[in-house]
């Protein structure tokens, strides 16, 4: 019989040597991160966000509106006679005239993700309110499609909607990632004095 000799762990080969580097490795780098008092794969959130968590909320035309870490600040919303094309739309169907007693409302948004988490912004989550109507959004005359804004960017839009012509439009936005709707009216006109 062979008497056994004793071989070096390393002379076994590099795969074996490997491992247990790793091995060693893995344990000493999991032992640092839970001395932080947080498990692994846990999730930790916050309500530092800058504004409003959850609810309803309503604004105005130019001013910004603030729900998580998102703003959110229309620019306009009003009616239109001949509406403005995004550069990317919706829809590459041909646009459609409005039928009678129709007209074309649009609003120019911008939503900004002020967060690190990303967030998902997409046109077909606003609507117009016009005579106590809901209208969804035109697809061949609204842009850009819906994108994933990561944490410090904004998207700009450019959405249309056909309802009945001569009233005032109020915007909704109910984005899924929020817990409420956010209504936006045009700003009231000062009055202006002439003498």
């Amino acid at each position: 019989m062979k008497a056994c000799q004793r071989r070096s762990v390393w002379a076994s080969g590099p795969f074996v040597a490997c491992g247990l580097v790793l091995l060693v490795t893995g344990s000493l780098w999991l032992g640092g991160c839970d001395s932080g008092g947080e498990t692994a794969g846990s999730t930790t959130s916050s309500s530092e966000g800058q504004g409003v968590q959850s609810g309803d909320v309503e604004g105005q035309v130019g001013t910004a509106i603030s729900v998580a870490d998102v703003n959110i600040t229309v620019n306009a919303l009003e009616a239109t006679f001949q509406p403005a094309q995004p550069s990317q739309r919706l829809s590459d169907e041909t646009p459609s005239a409005p039928s009678a007693g129709e007209s074309f409302y649009q609003a120019y948004v911008r939503v900004e993700n002020s967060g690190a988490a990303p967030i998902r912004v997409d046109p077909r989550d606003f609507a117009c309110l016009v005579n106590n109507t809901i209208s969804a959004i035109e697809p061949t005359r609204s842009g850009p499609p819906a994108r994933s804004l990561l944490g410090n960017t904004s998207l700009d839009l450019v959405l249309t909607f056909k309802a009945t012509a001569g009233y005032e439009p109020e915007l909704i936005y109910s984005p899924p990632w929020y817990d409420g709707a956010i209504r936006i009216t045009p700003a009231a006109e000062s009055a202006s004095n002439t003498t």
